[in-house]
């Protein structure tokens, strides 16, 4: 009921006392203040009676969606006889109900089905009737096609807008496919198709069977497009001019920024127009771009340079319009990376350069240009409080040893001095901010950030993006606290690309010469990955919401509680780059967790790489490696998936699969698709003995809430898409039938 203190209980408990005659109130208690038993009944009595006057109060609101209490919104759903889905929490279950009404009177329009997807899904959609696209015999009531007029006039609009002609190709419906519009062609097979096919009778899944008169094709955009702040390029050795627009070096793909959601009040509703590619959190092809940049009608919409890749002369542009001109660059977007094909401007030292664009991932995990306070809370901020910008060396230096050091930009930092913590120490980066710690590089490796704590110490590390060189942990610490960061787990060279399960380890102490198994960035550094090593003892290390590379205890290092939710945690397949355990002193290459003591706690983690632990609780994750216990008498895995091999507690209701199966789109960092399941993940699993009649979990929807297994459950993706073929179901013309399409 109403949590504000109305006070309720006292009135209606006095009013009753009040009313009892006087010989007994007096014979209740000989004690001066203090209630007697017949006091403290009537104290009862009279909170219940403030129950029942607050639920008479509620009666009116109650009767409202927007303003009832959440354990009422079934009810109201059901007087309407509309479907909740349960992806939704309940202010989304409010609002659904909210727009039943507004759904029911577009019901069966192209509009309100995408629109019901991104309210349902939180995925950008875009629905194709497929029978449109179906090449047919023409019947003598369709309308005359003949040739595609002259763009621009009104005869020539009508044809648009009735949808004889392909707004690209000018591809006549039912007629013969026209190929002289690159970026249309290009189109063919995608939800903005011109083309014209014969029918598939297949069952419509995926991408088979669409074009058949009952099929509804509902292209759905899963990834996410994160646009960054302005960010250092990092130049391409022996190509003068070229850069990349990833601060790591790494050749990453472009997206196009997420228009329709920023303003969704212009998407949908009266407002809508079947969308563009330009307008979907998409990857930007070359064909895309050009035709972007080169056509007027749609610039018009949204324009690709400067809204999602830009480039500015200065550090700190106020806003787009500084951006340096689109004809004075070449642009690759597939590979993401610029030249500046101008002259720079004459003088002293050429300005310095910097570059916005947007990436492609899964979900608001690791570091990332996201609100960090929609899915948890913020970071600690002791005093005092120190800021820094301006990229560079300006982190050779900590100003403080405890406080709070905040990163108020997204640009590159070259090295970061080590800092001994004296009390409690926050180091992170400003929200919507990511900026990257690119350590430097020598003939032995990464560089090392050494971080000593003192008795009762405490480290937060919030939205820091590391790559380049390790993490050191000495001393002693109270907790380790990281959230929303990003160690780089570095990127394997394509010789790693085939080394064998069971292949011979070969291992490498900190401070020594990496081999050659891992890719370089465009500036010749090597990708390194980022490990946390661990000489110091920690009473409790936190991690939630981080990608990481390997975590281990080194040199008497001591967890005693590890907790890790949400997260990636991967080690380079092959790669040799490891140290050894203490104790014992042992190689221990290749591994992604190594604690010879302490708990470790995995909720939601997907784990890429062998681990060697003390004692395991798992739940809801992904074991991809070979996964050794010492204690396999205490915890649990469940809800899971482990690989053969393992030596591990108990299990309930989770799933084997061999070791390093292909579950994953990519396991390559800075890939848009990095561990993100593939749509046949649960071909891998290894079947129950039939005798034992045991039933078998899922890996795709094995979580215990139904979603998927590992670091994207909390996204929710199963019951997303099964929510939305539920309200479907309501909102679907008779005999049509919708087929959910990936693009992302």
């Amino acid at each position: 009921m109403n949590a504000v203190a109305d006070n309720y209980d006292i009135f209606y408990a006095d009013k009753l006392w009040n009313l009892l005659p006087a010989v007994y109130r007096a014979m209740d208690t000989d004690q001066y203040g203090a209630a007697g038993p017949l006091r403290e009944m009537v104290n009862r009595i009279g909170a219940q009676g403030a129950v029942l006057r607050r639920s008479i109060d509620r009666m009116w609101e109650d009767q409202s969606i927007e303003t009832c209490d959440d354990w009422l919104i079934p009810y109201i759903a059901d007087l309407l006889a509309t479907n909740l889905v349960a992806n939704l929490d309940p202010a989304g279950q409010r609002l659904d109900v909210a727009n039943t009404i507004y759904y029911r009177r577009r019901k069966g329009t192209v509009t309100i089905l995408e629109e019901i997807a991104a309210n349902i899904t939180g995925w950008e959609a875009k629905v194709v009737e497929c029978f449109r696209r179906m090449a047919r015999t023409r019947h003598g009531l369709d309308p005359a096609i003949g040739m595609p007029l002259t763009p621009g006039d009104d005869i020539y609009q009508l044809q648009l807008a009735e949808g004889l002609v392909g707004q690209l190709t000018r591809t006549g419906i039912g007629g013969f496919a026209d190929l002289r519009n690159a970026y249309g062609a290009s189109r063919t097979g995608t939800a903005f198709d011109e083309y014209f096919h014969t029918a598939d009778f297949r069952r419509g899944v995926g991408r088979l069977g669409w074009y058949d008169i009952p099929r509804i094709a509902v292209f759905l955009w899963r990834l996410k497009s994160y646009k960054t702040a302005p960010t250092t390029p990092v130049p391409v050795l022996n190509c003068p001019g070229w850069y990349t627009f990833d601060p790591t070096g790494r050749d990453i793909a472009l997206f196009a920024e997420d228009s329709r959601s920023i303003d969704q009040a212009q998407a949908y509703g009266s407002a809508w127009t079947s969308p563009i590619e330009a307008q979907l959190p998409t990857p930007i092809s070359q064909n895309l771009l050009d035709f972007n940049e080169t056509n007027a009608a749609e610039q018009a919409i949204v324009q690709l340079y400067p809204s999602s890749i830009a480039v500015f002369p200065m550090s700190d542009p106020p806003s787009n319009q500084y951006a340096i001109p689109a004809t004075s660059l070449t642009l690759r977007p597939a590979r993401g990376r610029f030249r500046w094909s101008s002259s720079p401007p004459s003088g002293s030292p050429p300005p310095s350069i910097s570059s916005t664009y947007c990436y492609g991932f899964s979900s608001n995990i690791g570091a990332g240009p996201y609100d960090r306070r929609v899915d948890g809370t913020m970071p600690p901020t002791p005093a005092p409080s120190h800021s820094v910008a301006g990229g560079g060396s300006k982190l050779a230096s900590l100003p403080a040893t405890q406080g709070t050091v905040t990163i108020s930009d997204s640009l590159t930092y070259a090295k970061v001095g080590n800092v001994a913590v004296d009390g409690a120490l926050t180091i992170r980066a400003d929200n919507l901010q990511r900026p990257l710690i690119r350590m430097p590089q020598g003939s032995g490796g990464g560089a090392m950030w050494t971080i000593a704590g003192a008795p009762g110490a405490t480290l937060v590390l919030d939205g820091l993006f590391l790559s380049g060189g390790d993490v050191r942990l000495l001393g002693e610490f109270a907790s380790v606290t990281l959230n929303c960061c990003t160690f780089d787990p570095g990127s394997a060279s394509t010789a790693l690309a085939g080394v064998a399960v069971g292949s011979p380890p070969q291992s490498s102490p900190p401070g020594s010469p990496p081999r050659a198994d891992f890719a370089v960035a465009a500036d010749g550094s090597l990708l390194l990955p980022t490990r946390l090593w661990i000489a110091a003892t920690v009473n409790s290390l936190t991690v939630t919401r981080c990608i990481l590379g390997p975590i281990r205890t080194i040199d008497g290092g001591l967890v005693e509680s590890l907790s890790i939710s949400d997260s990636i945690v991967q080690a380079i397949v092959g790669s040799g780059y490891g140290a050894p355990l203490s104790p014992p002193q042992v190689p221990t290459p290749d591994l992604a967790l190594a604690f010879n003591d302490g708990v470790v706690n995995l909720t939601r983690c997907t784990i890429l790489g062998a681990a060697n632990v003390h004692q395991l609780e798992a739940s809801e994750s992904i074991l991809d490696d070979v996964v050794l216990v010492d204690n396999a008498q205490d915890g649990c895995v469940r809800f899971s998936a482990w690989s053969s091999g393992s030596v591990i507690p108990r299990k309930y209701e989770s799933v084997e699969v061999p070791a390093r199966s292909p579950l994953f789109a990519s396991t390559n960092f800075g890939d848009a698709a990095y561990a993100q399941l593939m749509p046949t993940a649960d071909a891998a699993i290894i079947q129950p003995v039939p005798a034992t009649g045991a039933p078998l979990n899922t890996i795709t929807a094995g979580a215990q809430n139904g979603s998927e297994m590992g670091a994207f459950a909390r996204e929710k993706n199963p019951i997303k898409e099964r929510g939305l073929l539920i309200k479907y179901q309501e909102y679907l013309p008779a005999g049509l039938i919708p087929v959910p399409v990936y693009v992302t």
